[in-house]
Parts: C-alpha cells; sequence; structure tokens
C-alpha cells in the first residue's frame, strides 16, 4: 500500500489529520479525486446518508417555486445588452438559508433586493451539503455562467436532520462536568472572539460554549470531520475543474441557534416547518431539557463548525498566497426574537446578515482582527 492509499484509508476511517487531508486533497488528479469522492460516500452512510427534503412534499414544491422566481429575474437581466458589465454575477448553492420557500426573504432575496448584482440560485430549502459535493450541479452551472461571486451554504440540515442532533451529544449523567485546564484556555480564546450580542453577552456564551462542548460525543466530532472532509473537497474538485479563475467564494456557517419548541400565534410557519423537531425534542429525549443547556450544546456546535471551516479557509488562501475563499461569520449576532424558528432567521434576521455578505462581495475590508478573510456580521 502507497502513501496515498494510506492517506485514503484514514480519510475514510475519519482518522486523519487537517494537514493530511490536504496533502491527500493536493495529491489527487481528478479521476483520482472522482473515484475518492464515491468511496467516501459509498462507505460513510451512517454519517452522511442523503435524507434531504428539500425536492420533496410542501417544502419542495415550494422550493421549486421560489428557485424559479429569483433565476427568472436574473435570465431577464442577463439578456439585456451589455448588463453584466461593472456588476457581478453570482451563483449561490445552499439551503434554506439561501432559499426560504415564498414566505420569507431570505439571504439571497435580499441581495437581489439590495444590490443591482444579477444572483442565480441552485439552492433548495433542506438540502445537504453531502448531496450539493455528490451531485456537483454546480460546477456545469459555474462553468456556464463564469461568475465572479460562488456563494455556498451547506452543513447545517446534516447536523439537525431527522433529529440527528440527539444523535451527537451524550445525556447528562455520562458527561464529564469537571473543570480542566483545557477549558480556561478555550474560554479564553473565545472571550477575545468578543460574541456579546446585547442579550447574551460576550462572558456569558463563552461560559456556554464552553459548557456544552463536554456535553459533545464522538459521533459530533466525526460528522465535523467530515464536513471538514467535505469542504476541502469541494474546494479542490473546483481547483482540478479549472473553473475557480479569478471567482470569490463565500462561505458562512450559522448563528447560535436557540431550541424551542413554541408554535406562537405571530409565527405560524413554526407549525408549518415542524418547530421543536430539529433542536428542542431530540435534546429532551436525551434528559436535556433545561433551556440553558441546550442553548448551550447548540452554542458549541456552531462555534465549533464555524472555527473547523475558517480553519480550512485560511489554509487554502495560505497555499494559493492570496485570500479568494471568504467567510461570513453570522455568530453573535442575532437575539432570541430574530429567530422565526429553530433554524431560521426573521426576514429582517436575514436582511442584517446580508448587508455583510453585500460588503463582502464589494471588497470592502474586513474587520476581523484575526483573518482579513472572515467578515464578522456582530462587528457591523
Amino acid at each position: 500500500m502507497n502513501d496515498k492509499e494510506i492517506l485514503i484509508q484514514k480519510l475514510l476511517a475519519l482518522n486523519i489529520s487537517s494537514a493530511e487531508i490536504h496533502a491527500l486533497m493536493l495529491s489527487l488528479d481528478r479521476i483520482e479525486f472522482r473515484n475518492l469522492i464515491k468511496r467516501f460516500f459509498d462507505l460513510s452512510q451512517s454519517t452522511v446518508i442523503n435524507n434531504s427534503t428539500s425536492t420533496k412534499g410542501f417544502i419542495g414544491f415550494f422550493n421549486k417555486i421560489g428557485q424559479k422566481r429569483k433565476n427568472r429575474g436574473v435570465k431577464r437581466k442577463l439578456d439585456k445588452p451589455n448588463f453584466r458589465a461593472g456588476k457581478k454575477l453570482i451563483v449561490a448553492e445552499g439551503d434554506s438559508w439561501f432559499e426560504f420557500p415564498i414566505f420569507r426573504k431570505d439571504i439571497v432575496d435580499w441581495i437581489i433586493k439590495e444590490t443591482d448584482n444579477p444572483v442565480y440560485s441552485l439552492a433548495y430549502g433542506g438540502d445537504w451539503i453531502a448531496n450539493m459535493l455528490y451531485e456537483e450541479e454546480y460546477l456545469d452551472e459555474l462553468a456556464a455562467w463564469q461568475p465572479e461571486i460562488f456563494m455556498i451554504s451547506g452543513g447545517g440540515n446534516d447536523l439537525v436532520g431527522d433529529g440527528r442532533v440527539g444523535t451527537l451529544v451524550d445525556k447528562p449523567d455520562l458527561v464529564d462536568f469537571s473543570e480542566k485546564p483545557s477549558d480556561k484556555l478555550l474560554k479564553e480564546f473565545i472571550l477575545a472572539q468578543d460574541f456579546g450580542n446585547g442579550e447574551v453577552d460576550a462572558h456569558k456564551r463563552a461560559e456556554m460554549i464552553v459548557r456544552g462542548s463536554k456535553y459533545l460525543n464522538k459521533g459530533y466530532w466525526d460528522l465535523c470531520k467530515t464536513f471538514e472532509i467535505m469542504y476541502r473537497m469541494l474546494f479542490r474538485g473546483l481547483e482540478l475543474s479549472g473553473k475557480l479563475g479569478n471567482m470569490k467564494i463565500i462561505t458562512q456557517g450559522y448563528d447560535f441557534v436557540v431550541p424551542s419548541d413554541s408554535l406562537k400565534l405571530d409565527r405560524p410557519l413554526r407549525l408549518i416547518t415542524g418547530n421543536g423537531g430539529w433542536l428542542y425534542r431530540p435534546l429532551n429525549r436525551k434528559s436535556i431539557s433545561d433551556k440553558y443547556e441546550q442553548r448551550s450544546i447548540m452554542s458549541a456546535m456552531i462555534y465549533h463548525f464555524n472555527e473547523m471551516l475558517i480553519a480550512v479557509c485560511r489554509q487554502h488562501n495560505t497555499i494559493r498566497g492570496q485570500n479568494f475563499i471568504f467567510h461570513i461569520d453570522s455568530r453573535g449576532t442575532l437575539q432570541e426574537n430574530d429567530w422565526a424558528d429553530e433554524l431560521h432567521p426573521t426576514s429582517q434576521g436575514f436582511k442584517q446578515i446580508s448587508q455583510v455578505y453585500i460588503r463582502c462581495i464589494n471588497g470592502e475590508t474586513s474587520r476581523d482582527v484575526r483573518d482579513a478573510f472572515v467578515y464578522p456580521v456582530r462587528k457591523y
């Protein structure tokens, strides 16, 4: 077995370091890369199994309407002579943060409304990053359009779909809550990032993330490693396809979601979208009913997902010698009333986040003190 095959076996077992994943990706040609994707998905079904509802039932019906409405408009614009001159064409691939069917203005809706940049959407509410990567629909569209911007939003549904969140945590009587030296270091690092939003201050959020991290089991860390592999595959696939050119890639990692089973009359969509079924009830079934504990767990999951994705972006930017992948960091942006349900902001919440997308698209300087490619919404 050669060195490359050894790394492949380690990747398939999710027992591989970030440096090894990166080295493996760089060593693969296009054919080897496609074969690896097939092997990865064939052997990792328990982790990345496709149960997406994005094309099914109620959500699928309205996804199709919403996507057609968005794309009909952009095609009309692009059919005008010289319309694209001086503008940035955007292709968006992703989930419900880019395509919330009809009833709410999502991030893409606001970008279309607030700018004159054309946006072609491949996004479907409820879609999984696993599906996006495996089907590679975006590669054909990127070749056809050659956009200046490619926006990708994925991982949220993979994380919480089918009540999966309950499998990613241990019940309280199996958790070691004792304080360790590593807890102090993690808390200090989080405090320096300052996730205070006027409702939850930076100190409390740091404590919540440290507390919630203790609940996370091997299933969560394996899934996080899977996300890392998939995003590295996404970026490497774009490089191997020759479709990058001068294209800017923008990722995002969601905000600190709020578990809730509320079906308030002022938010009737909560009943339709299954509020409580994603986070609250799966955690409750693990004997985690306390609101603070539930929010701490989800804060930890969202925190580590973002840190993983930022690290992947950083390494790809470093290797290329310039920032071509950018990250919208929404953590610490929204207060509890800014959430329409457990997973989705209100229209105004989406608008707040979309304004920072627009700043990134326009090339404004980041306000992040650590990474110039990260745009923290909370600082604008």
